[in-house]
């Protein structure tokens, strides 16, 4: 058992090296340095974030100030459900704007002691002062914890389970947060918490729409005005697209509508989340790499005019 273990981290470890000594470009300006997209997807940061050394996964999390960026993705070749891989695990990585230019991407501190489980879906907090992320380590409450780092003097604090009622025995996604004071959480069911002074309290059950069963993470934008879930409906263009729904005048989900040709593929697109500025929206898309995409925001225009309340 002891040598499996070795192996496993020697082969964790590989990996990891392997990412953080390539040849890495200088990169300047936000995003680092990529111009902003269209209404037409594109690739994010290829030379940075979307590089080709692995699989990336789940959301994209910029800080409220641009100047940081993480990220997570497997240790190994996907899918990690392929035997001749051995285990894969998710680990988060992240890069910071200094002096204008963008740091190498580096494995994020709070994971290096446990490589062998999984740590991953970044997410900030609207203020920025808290990173979330989620993880199997020991300690949890049950198969997948929601743990927070805490930011003080320019330093994290080491990880924090962030407990009930927001963890459970099953399995607990990253949160989104909102400027209402909200907390957004998605798996199995939609829940929202009410979220104040770092303490999650009454976690009610929602539903978007009874004809739409979203998978995994959502997105709520800071007004609570539109939700983005990926779905598998039929009609759709693959397994999962990504739809927006847009409150209607009375405060109700309108009737989710399919993202389109543009953003959606016969291929996954999933885990959407949009930029603290706005001008962006940024997922996943199931290529041969798994690719993090983004795409201009203005597409939502669009979109909203087919918005209409079933």
């Amino acid at each position: 058992m002891k040598k499996i273990m070795f192996l496993l981290l020697l082969g964790i470890n590989s990996n990891i090296y392997a990412q953080e000594t390539q040849v890495f470009p200088i990169l300047k300006g936000e995003y680092s340095g990529q111009k902003l997209p269209g209404i037409v997807p594109e690739v994010f940061s290829p030379e940075m974030v979307s590089d080709t050394s692995w699989a990336e996964h789940c959301q994209v999390a910029v800080s409220p100030g641009g100047d940081e960026i993480y990220w997570s993705a497997w240790t190994s070749e996907y899918p990690p459900s392929d035997p001749k891989y051995g285990k894969a695990t998710e680990q988060i990585f992240f890069s910071k704007l200094e002096n204008g230019t963008w740091t190498k991407p580096a494995l994020a501190e709070f994971v290096k002691e446990f490589l062998t489980t999984f740590n991953g879906g970044p997410v900030f907090s609207f203020d920025g002062n808290k990173l979330f992320f989620y993880s199997d380590r020991p300690g949890g409450l049950g198969d997948l914890d929601v743990w927070y780092i805490e930011r003080t003097n320019n330093t994290w604090s080491k990880p924090v389970n962030i407990g009930e009622p927001y963890n459970s025995v099953g399995t607990d996604m990253t949160p989104v947060f909102t400027s209402k004071g909200n907390a957004y959480k998605n798996f199995q069911k939609t829940i929202k918490y009410r979220y104040e002074n770092g303490v999650f309290s009454n976690p009610d059950t929602i539903v978007i729409n009874k004809d739409f069963s979203p998978k995994l993470s959502l997105y709520v934008s800071p007004d609570e005005s539109y939700s983005i879930f990926a779905a598998n409906k039929e009609g759709g263009f693959g397994s999962l697209d990504l739809y927006i729904s847009f409150k209607n005048a009375n405060n109700q989900w309108g009737y989710p509508i399919n993202m389109g040709n543009k953003i959606n593929t016969p291929l996954v697109e999933r885990f959407p989340v949009v930029s603290p500025d706005g001008k962006c929206m940024f997922f996943v898309r199931h290529t041969e790499t798994q690719d993090f995409f983004w795409v201009s925001t203005e597409i939502f225009n669009e979109l909203k005019k087919q918005s209409k309340d079933k």
